[in-house]
């Protein structure tokens, strides 16, 4: 089989490479309203956890399907993760019109604080996205697999967040953000999600 066939790994490669982007797009897309990233995000690890072992199927038609079944609980998710990272954030630029000693500290603490939030809110998608359970059941799984797996988890989540710092760097790491951005990373982490769940799967 040559490095050019239809069946090779080049192809296979390339055809991943396009869901990736088309993947990234569907995202992308939905997440405009805002209050729909939580159910795009969960919808998009949906596919990519099944991309991993080749379970994926048409691309489209799988995303909205999983959009659709994930939208009720990842958008609650999402609008509490979210909620308390807003908040935390407008109590960080509020500090910074304060001149006072202890502020840069509290503000560090504070932005901790708000990465740890997000992790858990991106963590808690992700089990949403594998495992069928109530709202509480899933935030409480969420945290205790973040917590168990801390550095992995904070690995992965580092992993997510390098198209925002490449953005912050340069803008011209914008096309291949929304090429790839979102899709990407998540392949990548899914690779370990997979690993992680296999003993809780039935």
């Amino acid at each position: 089989m040559g490095i050019f066939s239809p069946e090779g790994k080049l192809a296979r490669f390339l055809n991943r490479i396009g869901d990736l982007i088309w993947l990234n797009i569907l995202m992308l897309v939905c997440c405009i309203p805002i209050v729909t990233i939580g159910a795009a995000l969960a919808a998009m690890f949906q596919i990519t956890l099944k991309m991993v072992k080749n379970e994926e199927g048409v691309i489209t038609t799988s995303y909205f399907h999983a959009f659709k079944e994930n939208f009720k609980q990842a958008t609650a998710i999402w609008l509490i993760g979210g909620g308390i990272s807003i908040v935390l954030f407008l109590d960080i630029w509020l500090l910074g019109k304060v001149n006072y000693n202890f502020v840069q500290t509290y503000k560090i603490i504070l932005f901790v604080i708000m990465l740890f939030v997000l992790m858990f809110t991106f963590f808690s998608l992700v089990v949403s996205a594998r495992f069928e359970n109530v709202l509480k059941n899933t935030i409480k799984n969420g945290l205790l697999f973040c917590m168990i797996h801390i550095f992995k988890s904070i690995l992965m989540f580092i992993v997510m967040l390098t198209p925002v710092l490449l953005t912050g760097i340069s803008l011209r790491f914008l096309p291949l953000i929304v090429l790839l951005g979102a899709a990407g990373p998540a392949f990548l982490t899914s690779i370990y999600f997979r690993d992680l769940f296999k003993d809780f799967e039935v």
